[in-house]
């Protein structure tokens, strides 16, 4: 189906209406409409890629050209059928509105000058040994053109690996789920020794303590003490990019005769 602007037939003389039945017959006879779908669908991958934009701009100019010299077969010569398109091309510009210019697909590549250019200048058929370098270099292009879209691609949430050792933390940042109070010793706490034992530690990725060892000791009883508090502590697990790690961290255990 061919879609005209209205009122069109009324201002178009019969050589300019032959060439665009004969343009527009060239696109149907080509199946041009449905190949454009084709384009789209395999471009769809990389059609963020300038190149891209360029290879369908110049892929609708070629199509363009081989429409315009098969209408010009058709309407008996290439000049006159130049003139036909200068003449629609005056008469769609200055009268109809410009939502009528998308109803004539004579028009959809914007390049009428280089296409006018192309019918009147000299023609030269691509044959033989030119016909297939310029097949390798499209070919070539088109390689480099996906090998760059795959070497620009982005790796959006790509995991990392746990590290080997475990990670020092601060406790102070640290959530504890479960904790016991240590108990003062009586004889500590009758010598009224006060102080501060200061426990290594391991958080397992569970949150439980592990491998607890005395970094400074107070009195070996307030030591032993700590140690069997501290171990039934339990800590919310510490995540490294969502997943449970082991940290390793220092706690300290606090004697005091005030409350």
């Amino acid at each position: 189906m061919l879609l005209l602007p209205p009122g069109f037939l009324a201002q178009t003389a019969a050589a300019e209406f032959d060439a665009l039945l004969a343009h527009e017959f060239s696109h149907m006879a080509r199946r041009d409409f449905a190949k454009n779908v084709a384009y789209s669908l395999v471009s769809l991958p990389a059609a963020w890629h300038p190149a891209v934009a360029l290879t369908r701009a110049r892929l609708a100019e070629s199509r363009e050209r081989v429409c315009d010299a098969m209408a010009a077969d058709a309407v008996a010569g290439r000049e006159r059928y130049a003139r036909s398109l200068l003449r629609l091309a005056s008469i769609l510009s200055s009268a109809a509105p410009a939502g009528a210019l998308h109803a004539l697909g004579i028009f959809d590549s914007n390049n009428l000058e280089r296409r006018i250019m192309s019918l009147t200048g000299k023609h030269v058929d691509i044959r033989g040994l030119r016909r297939l370098i310029v097949l390798a270099v499209c070919a070539i292009l088109g390689i480099a053109a996906c090998a760059s879209a795959l070497a620009l691609r982005m790796e959006v949430n790509q995991p990392t690996k746990s590290p080997t050792t475990p990670v020092h933390v601060d406790t102070k940042n640290s959530t504890i789920v479960y904790k016991v109070p240590p108990v003062y010793p009586p004889q500590a706490k009758g010598d009224r020794l006060t102080g501060k034992v200061v426990l290594d530690a391991i958080i397992g990725k569970d949150g439980s303590v592990e491998n607890l060892k005395v970094a400074k000791s107070l009195r070996d009883d307030c030591d032993q003490a700590a140690i069997d508090a501290v171990r039934q502590w339990k800590f919310q697990p510490f995540l490294l990019n969502g997943d449970p790690i082991e940290v390793k961290t220092t706690i300290n255990i606090t004697y005091s005769l005030k409350k």
